[in-house]
């Protein structure tokens, strides 16, 4: 059985919390994307503190993702998240290995080949669920596929006759507010549209079941 969860932003912290208490040792894979794979590494581990250190570390970045900003501050926000490859270096003061089969959706933008990379320590999945745009560069042409999807779907698309469990985040929009808004709202729009096109996909070769 596959279990797949993920969500850019703060929503991939949100999903990680709402699988904490799974049991995921019935899972032959857990794929991830966002920064929900880091944050069950820490709940499976056990490492409450060096997630609450790293959220803490990355809620600049967060929130220049996800907040809402006044007048010409959201003019100023668009702009950044538009440019801006992010400069963050914060590093883990400690490594272990993981119990769990944990992936990690990336995409590379030099090849478009899309891949769950897997991963095998926590320091590993602190890379690879921040390697987001306006957080980290790409690395070796290596993206993670939050940015396109808010739940990892693309690398599904080779299985066939599996069982997969799917915990979706929610894709609520504004029809019209704030630039800001408007700015992230397409983004969920496209995110929602590329989602659903490959799931049609999916639902036909394998027993699909969507969790709240």
């Amino acid at each position: 059985m596959i279990l797949v969860s993920g969500g850019f932003g703060w929503q991939g912290i949100k999903a990680a919390e709402n699988l904490k208490d799974l049991d995921l040792s019935s899972y032959d894979k857990i794929i991830t994307n966002g920064i929900t794979g880091f944050c069950i590494a820490c709940f499976q581990l056990k490492k409450e503190k060096i997630l609450h250190q790293s959220i803490k570390s990355l809620k600049p970045y967060l929130n220049t993702i996800d907040k809402d900003y006044i007048f010409f501050g959201n003019i100023k926000n668009c702009l950044k998240l538009s440019s801006n490859l992010g400069k963050y270096e914060y590093q883990l003061e400690e490594d272990d290995e993981l119990n769990i089969p944990l992936e990690i959706e990336l995409i590379n933008l030099k090849t478009e080949e899309i891949t769950a990379k897997k991963i095998t320590t926590i320091q590993e999945s602190f890379f690879y669920s921040t390697l987001l745009p306006g957080i980290r560069p790409p690395f070796q042409g290596w993206y993670n596929t939050a940015s396109f999807s808010r739940t990892p779907c693309y690398s599904l698309l080779k299985y066939e006759g599996e069982e997969i469990e799917i915990y979706d985040s929610p894709y609520n929009y504004h029809k019209s507010s704030t630039i800001q808004r408007l700015y992230k709202s397409i983004q969920v729009m496209r995110s929602r549209h590329f989602y659903e096109l490959v799931m049609d996909e999916i639902k036909t070769k394998n027993k699909v079941h969507f969790k709240g």
